[in-house]
């Protein structure tokens, strides 16, 4: 993942409250500030604690979900970004521009920048696909020859180009999101605010959905804000994740993070059904691999490799044998050669994948090697290593769910 500064933030919230009720900057504001839970405020006061001092920031061109159960808080974050919620306290920055700030003209024109998906699909029923796509492009008073070519633009990004005449009734529930995906792109805005955009959909279509978003993601780099209940969809989707719960930011993470460094209890509790393989990069556990010249005497390369084992590369650093620590006492018992003792059948995996897809190399029991897109030596992975580190994630869980219900 690319290294960001501060400049590539696009919108940031600082220290937020949202309290729901007739005088939301009363005594509720100051109880949630002293600390108060959000059943005890709402006890005391009879208002609704929806956010409490939260912050994050975006970054340009990054997919940030924010997950959390039914009150966390978390859709009303994301409506705080577009101002369809004023706040109670705090600031909320959208590219320089203080949103809390803005009404009537303003803050319509600033709307435009970014576009809403949400759970439900939203669609007109009397009007075509296209129209549909196009709608909010007609809204801004766009002509009908540009809407139409920006609408059929980003149904081709979706698929659904071929449906540009259909009606909404004639499409299946994965398809009209689409629609619903694509009247979001039309209109090219810097952020895409998701609001559960997929929680309807039937797993097997949900997934779909996911693979296509992160496609067009690749393509476009837009900053999405995607909002879920759901843990598996934010670790699948996300760059980095923010977990909330009552209203209030847990841990921020990316997905790694969240699932190897659960912050609390409540986080542990949340990953302890997840397959951490399916997650955790070979990046997080590869380390400098022994190199060992080709021409090295057995004796000199047992030294070399100590305990672990050692590759040889040719001259443009792929690596072409490994040397296990057992084959070169073998071969120096034997009075053997360097490349009698090399093993060629050994595994090649990259610092992106998953543990998940090499699990299998892992069962030979020889070190895997880790390349660059040039196939050039960077790294070694070692199988007891991937083992201890999957006991290292289980047993950090453990410990909090004996915290929590202990």
């Amino acid at each position: 993942m690319s290294t960001h500064s501060s400049a590539d933030e696009i919108i940031r919230l600082e220290s937020v409250y949202k309290i729901f009720g007739p005088q939301p900057r009363g005594r509720a504001l100051k109880l949630a500030k002293d600390g108060l839970t959000k059943n005890d405020v709402q006890a005391a006061t009879d208002h609704v604690v929806g956010m409490t001092d939260v912050s994050f920031e975006v970054r340009r061109g990054e997919t940030f979900v924010i997950m959390g159960l039914s009150g966390s808080g978390k859709s009303t974050a994301i409506r705080t970004v577009n101002k369809l919620h004023d706040i109670t306290d705090g600031r909320v920055m959208v590219d320089g521009t203080n949103v809390q700030e803005l009404d009537g003209g303003d803050l319509q024109q600033f709307r435009q920048k970014m576009a809403m998906v949400f759970q439900h699909f939203a669609l007109f029923p009397h009007r075509s696909v296209i129209d549909n796509t196009g709608y909010g492009l007609k809204v801004q008073g766009v002509d009908k020859d540009a809407r139409d070519a920006a609408s059929l633009e980003a149904l081709n990004l979706v698929g659904l180009g071929s449906f540009a005449n259909s009606m909404p009734n004639e499409l299946s529930g994965g398809m009209q999101q689409r629609v619903g995906l694509a009247r979001a792109l039309a209109s090219d805005p810097d952020v895409l605010l998701m609001d559960e955009a997929f929680s309807a959909l039937d797993p097997l279509i949900r997934r779909q959905m996911q693979d296509e978003m992160m496609a067009i993601q690749d393509h476009l780099q837009k900053t999405i804000l995607f909002i879920t209940h759901d843990l598996n969809e934010a670790l699948r989707i996300g760059d980095r994740i923010c977990i909330m719960k009552d209203g209030a930011v847990v841990q921020i993470g990316t997905p790694d993070e969240i699932l190897t460094q659960p912050a609390t209890g409540y986080v542990a509790e949340f990953v302890q059904d997840v397959d951490q393989g399916r997650v955790i990069d070979v990046s997080k556990i590869m380390r400098d691999a022994v190199v060992i010249e080709p021409d090295t005497g057995i004796a000199a390369a047992v030294s070399a490799i100590g305990g672990d084992g050692g590759f040889v590369v040719d001259a443009s650093g792929r690596p072409s044998g490994v040397l296990t620590p057992q084959a070169a006492l073998q071969a120096l018992a034997a009075n053997g050669s360097l490349d009698s003792a090399l093993r060629t059948d050994f595994d090649v995996t990259t610092p992106t994948q998953k543990f998940n897809n090499i699990y299998a190399a892992a069962g030979k029991g020889l070190p895997i090697a880790v390349v660059n897109d040039n196939g050039s030596l960077i790294g070694v992975l070692h199988p007891r290593e991937m083992v201890e580190e999957m006991g290292r994630v289980e047993s950090l869980i453990d410990g909090f769910e004996r915290e929590v219900f202990m």
